[in-house]
């Protein structure tokens, strides 16, 4: 019986965790070379993380291992109040264009 508490106790602190961790989708091809990149907060949202900056370093390095480089199109930041699932969550779509070399 204890056993079953614990476990039911483990389980519920997991998919609590869970529930609040920071997600990201993408990259997801839009188009030819153009590609979006989502962050999002959890289910208890601060409002306070970098949401954009990290959706722009990860299309960054992205493009990157590519051997590419990142061509910002947009970017967008949901506005608060941050309930009833409007969860903060930061949006960048960009292309990833060949390096240009520079001319001496």
């Amino acid at each position: 019986m204890i056993r079953n508490i614990c476990n039911i106790g483990i389980l519920a602190l997991v998919l609590a965790t869970i529930g609040c961790s920071t997600t990201s989708t993408g990259p997801t091809l839009a188009g030819k070379n153009t590609y979006v990149i989502s962050r999002q907060e959890g289910a208890f949202p601060t409002g306070k993380k970098p949401l954009l900056q990290e959706a722009l370093a990860e299309a960054m390095a992205f493009c990157e291992n590519q051997g590419k480089e990142m061509e910002l199109i947009s970017t967008h930041e949901n506005q608060g109040p941050y309930i009833l699932h409007n969860y903060p969550k930061a949006t960048v779509t960009f292309k990833a264009v060949d390096k240009v070399e520079l001319k001496k």
